[in-house]
């Protein structure tokens, strides 16, 4: 693996085919309070290019960026999906939920939430989405119309996800960090759940694009390859 970052990683997006873009958290000179860095890296030559704010916010929220992003505040850290009338959902870490129309007006809001315990994470499958449960170690797909419960992978007595914090997707996984040192993947076709090949320390989140993935842990950010 190759360390492209020595800073907290607080969001990745896919960018293009070969570049993705990331967010990393600095301190701001008061030590008191923090800000953010944002920079492409480039699979294709494994450099790092400066990207602008709104560009990432484009990707992130589409054409009503500004107006979503001043209503949000803290707009890094939601997980969000566009939507196919151009709507936008977003997940807060603790569960915290908003749904924006085209017009970048908040229309709905509460917290999402499996047996009183909070859900997170927005991982894309088409017009659903993945999310995961920590409290009951389990992995849900969701419509995102309305957010209605389709599919639930594992349980709170169950091994199958212990401690799942976080997921992502591309277009054949769903790729879950489990108790911050492994990553399961569920096949999107038949929903069998086997590890992913390689096991990593600290592990905070897992992005897989093409042949690449970037890791992000306690301390920074990695780059692997397969």
């Amino acid at each position: 693996m190759i360390k492209i970052s020595n800073r907290q990683i607080v969001d990745v997006l896919r960018f293009s085919d070969d570049k993705a873009v990331l967010v990393e958290k600095k301190p701001n000179p008061d030590s008191t309070s923090y800000g953010v860095n944002y920079f492409i890296l480039n699979f294709s030559t494994g450099e790092k290019e400066i990207v602008t704010k709104d560009a990432y916010l484009l990707k992130k929220y589409g054409t009503k960026r500004k107006e979503i992003s001043e209503k949000l505040g803290n707009f890094v850290m939601p997980g969000a999906m566009i939507l196919e009338d151009r709507s936008v959902l977003v997940i807060y870490p603790n569960g915290e939920t908003g749904l924006f129309n085209a017009e970048g007006e908040l229309v709905r809001d509460g917290l999402l939430s499996y047996n009183d315990s909070p859900v997170c994470c927005i991982a894309e499958d088409g017009n659903c989405f993945w999310s995961v449960c920590e409290g009951e170690n389990a992995v849900i797909r969701y419509f995102a119309e309305g957010a209605k419960m389709d599919i639930r992978i594992g349980g709170k007595n169950q091994l199958t996800f212990e401690r799942p914090h976080f997921v992502s997707a591309d277009d054949k996984y769903v790729y879950v960090c489990c108790n911050h040192n492994s990553v399961r993947k569920i096949d999107k076709a038949t929903f069998t759940v086997t590890d992913v090949n390689r096991r990593y320390n600290d592990i905070t989140g897992y992005y897989k694009f093409g042949k690449f993935a970037i890791v992000t842990t306690f301390d920074g950010a990695y780059c692997d390859k397969d």
